[in-house]
């Protein structure tokens, strides 16, 4: 599959795709300066069939809008998180809707999907090693989410796990926030895993 990662020169994106790569996808990585391995993102969008929305939680409205002739009719996975740091200290600034039905209303013609908020970009960035985590997905197309799902399930060694519809985002990103203090709490790189699901 051809995948674009918008906001590709950034730590997660990165990660998520040189891991995508060595499943054997094609990844285009996006900036909105294009140097050496980056293309532009609308390029990267344009020539994809599904994209990665990973871009700061400020710039995910204007990120989006940026791209909607070239995502038309395509999969937009949205894994921004709204964490700011305080005095150093990790915390969410949260809005009344989530960053990913923000990414859908700046994507009327797309299907977002949200996910990955849980898989931190320093054990993505480790690509020899396993994730032994799932990865939480939620959204309104079923469709879509299988397809995100599909790919979510390739690149950790858990499962995708369908966790509802889009809204369900407004407190899924945020919990990026109790893995951050977590992991600086046991200096780890925590994930989540949902027990007592059937095979």
């Amino acid at each position: 599959m051809r995948i674009a990662i918008v906001g590709g020169s950034g730590d997660f994106g990165r990660g998520l795709g040189e891991r995508l790569r060595l499943l054997g996808h094609d990844v285009l990585l996006g900036s909105r300066r294009p140097v050496g391995d980056l293309m532009s993102n609308e390029e990267a969008c344009s020539h994809a069939e599904v994209a990665v929305l990973s871009v700061p939680p400020d710039a995910v409205e204007a990120s989006a809008a940026s791209v909607a002739d070239a995502l038309a009719g395509k999969v937009v996975v949205s894994v921004a998180s709204p964490v700011v740091f305080r005095d150093e200290q990790p915390t969410a600034e949260v809005g009344p809707v989530s960053l990913a039905e923000l990414a859908q209303r700046a994507l009327p013609e797309s299907t977002v999907v949200a996910g990955f908020h849980t898989v931190s970009a320093r054990a993505l960035a480790r690509v020899d090693e396993p994730l032994p985590e799932d990865v939480l997905l939620c959204g309104d197309d079923a469709e879509a989410k299988d397809m995100v799902a599909s790919l979510a399930a390739d690149v950790v060694d858990g499962r995708a796990v369908d966790v509802g519809p889009l809204r369900v985002a407004r407190w899924l990103e945020p919990f990026a926030v109790v893995l951050l203090h977590v992991n600086r709490r046991y200096k780890a790189q925590s994930g989540v895993r949902v027990t007592g699901l059937d095979a």
